[in-house]
């Protein structure tokens, strides 16, 4: 009787090992689940990206112009550029003026 109950507890524990395995591997190789993923705008549309870090704000830019040398007291004139708006980058065709002495430190890179 008690082998019995033995075996039964160690079938129930392998077919649940092998199910548990079985949905770890459907999870992680085959099923692809729609992440939300933001649908950014294309490096050869937005060559560059900006960085403002006092409000962690992302922006996508063509052409940008700097005025000014020492970190702080940049001024940066993005010439069009992407925002986000709720799930997706919209763009915005007007200029848009970014001082450091307000926004703060401002990185700008090639993408």
């Amino acid at each position: 009787m008690l082998s019995r109950l033995i075996k039964i507890i160690i079938l129930l524990g392998l077919v649940g090992f092998i199910a548990w395995a079985g949905v770890c591997a459907y999870s992680n190789f085959f099923a692809k689940p729609d992440t939300g993923g933001l649908d950014m705008p294309k490096p050869n549309e937005a060559v560059y990206s900006v960085l403002i870090y006092n409000t962690d704000r992302l922006l996508f830019t063509n052409d940008y112009e700097t005025f000014g040398s020492e970190v702080g007291k940049r001024k940066y004139i993005l010439h069009g550029f992407w925002e986000i708006h709720g799930q997706e980058f919209i763009y915005q065709g007007s200029d848009m003026v970014l001082d450091e002495s307000i926004f703060g430190v401002i990185t700008i890179k090639r993408r």
